[in-house]
């Protein structure tokens, strides 16, 4: 029994991908992406000498890790979002247990690990940002890694499985945050999805070292990027059930005020969008307040001044700020950052069921209104970097 156990732990299973069969390129990751038969099983070693396999997704109800190999030619981190370029590109598939994952991370430990994360409400230039650290030779920047998202929905808000939640995002880190083909990294960025603010505490409890930098915008110009990119004007209102609501909570916890309405169907997708923007807001005041390290950069100030924010940034994460360097950052907004990904420009539809009507914009300064510190669309967070 004990080889057995063993051979579990120090292997992985080999899964052979018949089909993919995702629908949604925007929706959360899983094992239920593809069609996969299983196959014969393959070293951890193996895994950790292949820069080609790559962490796709976590099931902690089955307390698995799953991975994605892609091809060698493949440059993950030059695309907009990691998660749909693994989708796309992946060959096979790999499943290994909780306890082998955690074995993995160990192998693969970099024990003084340099991390810039970025952190963002949506639709305010996080994926431009992360285009600027790629352009740098020795930054390896990595757009929405989705196993995090796990970490986000299984945390209990009562810290009954922190020290569990900490273990696995400690692993996650180091699995995702490791050479590639292409770069043996000197820095390391992760450019998360919208909601991870709610974790900003726990990523400085794994990482305390980290660079943290929030971009945030006008919650009213988010909001058209929004119905241009969801199609939140015409999609109806959020209905959802106790399940559905709890964990929606996760990602959102301001939707705990309003979540009669939200079971009731009375909830806009627009006013949904906005408690999305507020609860990331008041987490990144939270945060600050309890004084964890971060900066914060406004979407506007980044578009208007570009040379200036980004020489900012670079003295903030501890980069050179020569010239040429900061010249690197700044080609980033010259192309359309999401070019390639089902969010980039030419494929959002401009027409007039898109744009948000009178109705939209006062259930937006309603929401404001009802929150105690975030009054104004257009409120300026302490620790914001400021252009000359």
């Amino acid at each position: 029994m004990q080889k057995i156990l063993s051979k579990f732990v120090t292997n992985a299973r080999i899964l052979h991908i018949n089909k993919k069969v995702r629908q949604n390129p925007t929706s959360f990751v899983s094992l239920r992406d593809f069609d996969v038969s299983p196959g014969n099983t393959i070293s951890l070693k193996s895994i950790a000498q292949n820069p080609n396999i790559s962490l796709y997704a976590l099931n902690h109800f089955t307390q698995e890790a799953i991975f994605v190999e892609t091809s060698p030619n493949e440059d993950l981190s030059q695309r907009p979002f990691l998660y749909q370029a693994q989708y796309e590109n992946a060959l096979r598939a790999y499943s290994m247990s909780y306890k082998s994952f955690l074995k993995l991370a160990d192998m693969v430990r970099q024990p003084e690990k340099e991390l810039i994360l970025i952190h963002s409400v949506g639709r305010c230039g996080s994926t431009l940002l992360n285009t600027v650290f790629n352009n740098l030779d020795e930054v390896l920047s990595l757009s929405e890694p989705e196993a995090f998202t796990e970490i986000v929905k299984r945390r209990e808000s009562d810290g009954s499985n922190e020290d569990e939640m900490a273990r696995l995002l400690d692993a996650v880190i180091q699995v995702q945050c490791r050479p590639s083909n292409q770069i043996t990294p000197q820095k390391y960025v992760i450019k998360f999805r919208s909601f991870s603010t709610v974790m900003i505490d726990l990523l400085h409890r794994v990482a305390p070292q980290s660079k943290h930098i929030f971009l945030y915008r006008n919650a009213e110009d988010r909001a058209r990027s929004i119905a241009r990119a969801f199609n939140t004007v015409e999609a109806g209102n959020v209905e959802l059930d106790p399940i559905n609501l709890r964990v929606r909570t996760k990602f959102v916890p301001l939707l705990t005020q309003y979540a009669d309405r939200a079971t009731n169907g009375e909830l806009s997708k627009v006013e949904f969008s906005m408690l999305a923007w507020l609860s990331g807001m008041q987490k990144y005041l939270e945060q600050h307040e309890a004084g964890i390290p971060m900066c914060a950069v406004r979407y506007e100030d980044m578009i208007a001044e570009p040379e200036q924010i980004v020489r900012l940034l670079f003295e903030y994460c501890e980069l050179p700020t020569t010239p040429e360097y900061i010249a690197k950052g700044v080609k980033a907004f010259e192309r359309d950052s999401q070019q390639g990904s089902s969010l980039a420009r030419n494929n959002l539809k401009q027409n007039r069921q898109n744009q948000l009507t009178e109705e939209h914009l006062q259930e937006i300064h309603q929401l404001l209104a009802d929150h105690p510190t975030l009054k104004t669309a257009d409120f300026i967070v302490p620790g914001t970097l400021q252009p000359n």
